[in-house]
């Protein structure tokens, strides 16, 4: 039965992690549609949106924790999946004897602070280690960061040799920043994996500390028949969570995953799924360093709490005021709140008009996504990101409601403006404006130069990026700090520009 169930296990993992990896990493964009809802299944997504629509999912995720603990670790996160992966390949090229697993004793304080500290922190208003800590999030800026330019490489390499077969891809989404996060998040979860297995989940990763917590009181665990077991510690040798005790025959439910490696090798069935509360237990002695460690982290979440009411809100620094970010999330402060910046909208953009801030968004809003408008510009009637956002930190939007969403307003500044400089005609950015806010009014000598109807600009960004002004910009977006609602352009007015080149 356990062969049967560890297959199985295996079989669903790898349905979830292939199809997930495949949104990030897909060029063409037609598979992404198929499995973007897997990234709704997602512990953090579904914890940080369930005013939005995820509550059922994460009561679902907490519900299989306490009927089989930590299920989630071992086939819906892809960063566990993926650990388990490299696992697999770096046994491939050890000895024997390398490969073998020894029961360690569980880093308590790491664990628990590394969790009261990230929770500490959301109480207090900022998600911002939570961002880098949370491993689907850390799992899709590797994918988008190291795996989707990896793809782009292979492919336009292709296109050189192929061209009647494939066609180029440009890559414009990627900062210095995020590729060296990513390749630091793929290092490090690779070179742990590699050496101790599920170290990262059981030690660093406050979901897996969280579930742990959650899968101690369980009904179906991990445990081992004491009459049966003859202590030759193949269950140990086996446990990539390092966290069967053969000696003590115990289990460490908090750290368990729930693969079934080791009563899959136990040649005695001595251990595998057990009912927990099917005999009475003798009473444990109490843990003090336990204690101490839940009486502080207690002692942080209340301090914070209490902080709460005296700080309104934890701002780690100001914004940029040219910073925008995307259609959906309403405001700046409602995208810090929610986002995790897992690069789901990046790699889904079709016109590549979104990458990760470095400093716009302030220190708080590191890697999450923002509007830049010197490469490309947003497809005016393009719902894509909105509709891929998994945990509502970019609400849906109809391609009506994405019409009339002011994510900023333009300015012009007649000091850029080729028109003044040169004395030359222009017209680009009147020509590129899908809903007619820039238009062109008289200035002399028979030129025109543009003027902006604030009430009808939606920040698209489509005169920004044409406009050929210099040193700067004569034309750029201000973002909205709240989002607003723009007025519908008239009918006649209405223009649908496709924005190839710049229209002089």
């Amino acid at each position: 039965m356990y062969k049967i169930l560890r297959r199985l296990r295996i079989i669903i993992a790898l349905l979830v992690l292939i199809p997930i990896t495949l949104v990030f990493v897909d060029i063409s964009g037609e598979t992404a549609v198929l499995f973007q809802g897997l990234l709704r299944w997602q512990f953090t997504p579904a914890l940080l949106g369930a005013t939005a629509g995820t509550l059922g999912i994460l009561l679902l995720i907490i519900l299989l924790t306490l009927l089989f603990g930590r299920i989630y670790c071992s086939v819906l996160c892809p960063a566990g999946v993926f650990q388990d992966v490299v696992t697999t390949v770096a046994n491939l090229f050890k000895s024997k004897k390398t490969r073998r697993y020894r029961y360690a004793k569980p880093h308590r304080w790491l664990r628990y602070g590394i969790m009261a500290l990230t929770a500490a922190l959301m109480i207090l208003g900022s998600a911002t280690l939570l961002l880098h800590l949370d491993p689907y999030s850390n799992y899709g800026r590797m994918a988008e960061n190291v795996f989707r330019p990896s793809v782009t490489g292979i492919n336009n390499f292709g296109a050189s040799l192929f061209s009647t077969t494939f066609y180029r891809v440009s890559y414009k989404t990627f900062t210095y920043g995020s590729i060296i996060g990513g390749m630091a998040f793929f290092v490090l979860i690779t070179v742990l994996s590699a050496w101790r297995g599920r170290l990262y989940c059981n030690t660093i990763c406050p979901v897996g500390s969280l579930l742990g917590l959650a899968s101690k009181y369980s009904l179906f665990r991990i445990g081992i028949d004491k009459e049966r077991c003859t202590h030759c510690r193949m269950c140990e040798i086996s446990c990539k969570a390092q966290c069967v005790n053969a000696k003590e025959e115990q289990v460490d439910t908090s750290r368990c995953v729930q693969c079934y490696n080791c009563t899959t090798v136990c040649k005695f069935n001595a251990i595998g799924i057990r009912y927990s509360y099917a005999r009475k237990k003798q009473p444990a002695l109490p843990d003090p360093s336990k204690r101490r460690i839940f009486i502080a982290s207690a002692g942080l979440l209340g301090a914070a709490a209490l902080a709460k009411l005296v700080i309104p809100k934890l701002r780690l620094s100001a914004r940029n005021p040219k910073a925008i970010a995307p259609p959906g999330a309403q405001s700046l402060e409602r995208l810090k709140q929610y986002c995790t910046a897992c690069h789901a909208c990046i790699a889904k953009c079709p016109s590549q008009v979104l990458r990760p801030a470095l400093g716009e968004h302030g220190l708080d809003g590191i890697m999450m996504p923002v509007m830049d408008y010197d490469n490309s510009y947003c497809n005016y009637e393009c719902t894509e990101c909105s509709s891929i956002c998994p945990n509502g930190a970019l609400l849906p939007l109809t391609v009506a409601q994405k019409k009339t969403t002011q994510i900023g307003k333009a300015t012009f500044k007649p000091g850029n403006c080729i028109v003044v400089i040169d004395g030359t005609d222009c017209g680009a950015c009147d020509e590129h404006c899908p809903t007619k806010a820039v238009h062109m009014v008289p200035y002399r000598d028979g030129l025109l130069v543009p003027e902006v109807d604030t009430s009808l600009c939606i920040g698209c960004g489509g005169c920004e990026y044409i406009c050929p002004g210099r040193p700067g910009k004569a034309i750029f977006i201000q973002g909205n700090a709240e989002h607003q609602i723009a007025q519908l352009p008239q009918r006649e007015q209405q223009e649908e520009k496709n924005v190839t080149d710049f229209g002089f």
